[in-house]
C-alpha cells in the first residue's frame, strides 16, 4: 500500500462519521472539564504504523464539542478508529453521540442523551441508544472530582454476520474520578456496569485508565488503558467476552 493510497484513505475515513468503541463507550473520559467557557473543543488523536511480517497502521480520532450557559450544557462527542494492513481492508468502529445536561442543584444534574455506534471488528452493525437519568457530583473539591450516575438505557441493537436485532433495558451506571496535578498532569479513571434490567446475567462493563501531559497551553501527550468485558456479545463466531486497548496520543484543546 503506497503513502498516496494511505493518506486517500485517512482522508475519506475523517470526514465519513457515519461509518460508526464498542461494547461500552466512555463518554467520560472526554468531559473532564471545570472551565466555565461558554464553548469548547477538544481532539484526541493517536496514530500509530508500524511493520513486523507486513504494515499496520492504526487510527483513532476522539472529538467533543461543548456548549454551556445558566444551568444547561450540551455535549457532541464523535470518535473514529480504524486500522488496516497491506493485506486486508479497513476495521472500523467508532460512535456519535449527543447529551443534554440540565444542572439542578451543585450536586445534581439531570442527562438526557443518544448514541449511534458500529463496531466491525465485533461484529456489531449497529447499536443506537437512548438514555436519561441523574449525575451525583459526590466531591469537586480542589483538584479532585468524583461523580457518579444511574441512566435507564433503551438499545436497539443489530448484529452485522447473524442479522440478529435485539431490543433491551439497561441499566447504565457509572464511576468517574479525575485529579490534576499544579497544571501539567492529569488522571482521570471511570468504570461503567450495564446489566439488562430482565436478564442481570447479561452485563458489560468497562475500565478505563487515562494520563495526560500537558506540553502547552493547548496541546497535551495522553497514554489510555481500557479494558471492556461482555457477558453476551454478538452470536458469531471469534468474537472474545474481554477486549483491551491501549493508546497514546496527542490531545489539542481550545
Amino acid at each position: 500500500m503506497n503513502t498516496l493510497s494511505i493518506l486517500r484513505k485517512v482522508l475519506f475515513f475523517s470526514l465519513l462519521w457515519a461509518s460508526l468503541p464498542a461494547q461500552i463507550v466512555n463518554i467520560e473520559q472526554l468531559r473532564f472539564q471545570r472551565d466555565s467557557s461558554r464553548w469548547l473543543f477538544q481532539d484526541d488523536l493517536s496514530f500509530n504504523i508500524f511493520r513486523n511480517t507486513q504494515q499496520v497502521v492504526d487510527i483513532e480520532n476522539n472529538f467533543l464539542l461543548r456548549y454551556q450557559r445558566a444551568g444547561h450544557r450540551l455535549l457532541l462527542l464523535n470518535s473514529l478508529h480504524f486500522n488496516f494492513t497491506d493485506n486486508t481492508d479497513f476495521a472500523q468502529s467508532g460512535f456519535l453521540h449527543f447529551r443534554y445536561v440540565k444542572q439542578l442543584s451543585e450536586s445534581w444534574d439531570w442527562e438526557v442523551f443518544s448514541q449511534l455506534q458500529s463496531d466491525l471488528p465485533l461484529q456489531i452493525e449497529r447499536r443506537i441508544l437512548y438514555g436519561l437519568g441523574p449525575r451525583l457530583s459526590i466531591d469537586q473539591k480542589g483538584n479532585f472530582q468524583f461523580f457518579t450516575g444511574h441512566l435507564f438505557m433503551y438499545e436497539d441493537d443489530l448484529e452485522r454476520e447473524t442479522g440478529i436485532q435485539h431490543f433491551d433495558w439497561r441499566l447504565s451506571s457509572y464511576v468517574s474520578m479525575f485529579y490534576q496535578y499544579k497544571d501539567r498532569l492529569q488522571w482521570s479513571s471511570v468504570t461503567y456496569y450495564q446489566p439488562r434490567l430482565d436478564d442481570w446475567s447479561d452485563w458489560r462493563l468497562s475500565f478505563q485508565n487515562q494520563l495526560a501531559f500537558k506540553l502547552g497551553s493547548h496541546w497535551a501527550f495522553t497514554v489510555s488503558a481500557q479494558l471492556n468485558y461482555d457477558a453476551e456479545p454478538v452470536q458469531a463466531a471469534d468474537i472474545p467476552n474481554l477486549t483491551y486497548k491501549i493508546d497514546n496520543g496527542l490531545r489539542i484543546r481550545f
